[in-house]
């Protein structure tokens, strides 16, 4: 950093604003830099701010990164731009308030180094696209997108979280009976994007973020396929799209041909690391995992969980098959699972209900026959 030492630094002028700095420590990190730099150091007012402890390295480079999206540092065109709140490989999200709304959303601003890399913003398009077509309660909300700046953008629904993976992990795993209900209301949230012809890809629990009102809510369209005649897939022969703990068989063989059952399977490993708090394969290396979900023999989650039943083992077994003619064929064929499991239940229970109350009778009988 050179000898701007004062509030025209951008980073300098958003800690101030943001009250992460006083004009006194400012003042005293710039008389510090200037008595460094006069015996032949070249420390600037950025490395002393953070050897003093008063900015942490992570804290100048959200803000130097906010200070280069935005024209004065604050304004993104008509959002008020907060604190970065997630980074990726496409792009970083930020928490912004829609100036004249008076909404706070979440806006996803594609990297600045791939806004003219074609394969890339094309992905970027893919997702907003796909949102724009998706309209359920448990599926991320886009409101705008656009271009600013030079820079593509899109401004969705801002969600509290936390994610499942998240949640799981405070709990170290899930009973059966709050698993199967969020991941029902997953499968009817991808069950509607696949009527909209709109294959997820990278289902997983980091994607599945809860809402204000406690709701599981899907995100992260950024690997969607879209099967439909205004879309062409990215997706080349070989090419592996997706987590390694979470993707398909036919994902990890590259097939082109992806489908909704790919989205299984992938719920169905989610489905196992709620029920277990583990992934359901591990490997010492990417390769080493990635064979495994092609060979499959994963261990039952019985063996961490022992209340899971054997109902839940079948459902699961099922949607994560290696051979997805052998899964289930669609996400309300789940869901029926589900439900169908859910009523068996109920009517177990009701059954010893009922055996239990006949044998309190009997035995109330016996005893007034003794008597």
């Amino acid at each position: 950093m050179n000898d701007q030492s004062d509030t025209s630094i951008p980073f300098v002028k958003l800690a101030l604003e943001r009250k992460l700095l006083t004009e006194e420590q400012l003042d005293l990190c710039r008389n510090l830099a200037k008595k460094s730099r006069k015996i032949g150091l070249e420390a600037s007012v950025e490395d002393v701010l953070i050897s003093k402890g008063f900015l942490t390295p992570e804290q100048v480079h959200e803000l130097t990164e906010i200070g280069q999206l935005t024209e004065d540092g604050k304004v993104f065109g008509a959002y008020r731009v907060g604190e970065l709140i997630g980074e990726g490989g496409m792009g970083k999200v930020y928490r912004a308030v829609h100036e004249f709304m008076g909404r706070t959303v979440a806006v996803k601003v594609i990297n600045a180094s791939l806004t003219n890399d074609k394969t890339n913003a094309t992905r970027f398009f893919q997702e907003i696209r796909a949102l724009a077509k998706l309209t359920h309660p448990n599926i991320v909300t886009i409101f705008d997108a656009g271009r600013i700046n030079r820079r593509y953008y899109f401004a969705m629904e801002l969600l509290p979280g936390p994610s499942l993976k998240a949640y799981v992990d405070s709990k170290k795993m899930l009973s059966e009976r709050e698993a199967l209900s969020l991941i029902r209301a997953t499968a009817q949230a991808l069950a509607h994007a696949h009527t909209k012809s709109v294959v997820h890809r990278d289902v997983k629990p980091e994607n599945i973020i809860f809402d204000a009102a406690g709701a599981p809510k899907i995100t992260d369209f950024g690997l969607v396929m879209h099967h439909d005649v205004d879309h062409m897939t990215l997706t080349q022969e070989g090419c592996l799209v997706g987590s390694f703990y979470y993707t398909s068989p036919e994902q990890v063989d590259g097939n082109r041909d992806i489908d909704g059952r790919a989205d299984i399977y992938s719920l169905g490993a989610t489905l196992y690391y709620a029920l277990t708090g583990r992934t359901v394969y591990t490997g010492n290396s990417p390769q080493e995992l990635l064979t495994k979900h092609l060979t499959g023999n994963f261990v039952s989650p019985k063996k961490y969980n022992p209340a899971v039943s054997q109902a839940t083992v079948r459902i699961l077994r099922k949607m994560m098959a290696i051979k997805r003619e052998k899964r289930f064929q669609s996400m309300q064929e789940v869901i029926a699972a589900i439900d169908g499991r859910s009523l068996w239940h109920k009517l177990m229970n009701v059954a010893l209900y009922v055996l239990a109350g006949a044998a309190c009778v009997a035995l109330g009988m016996m005893l007034e026959f003794i008597r």
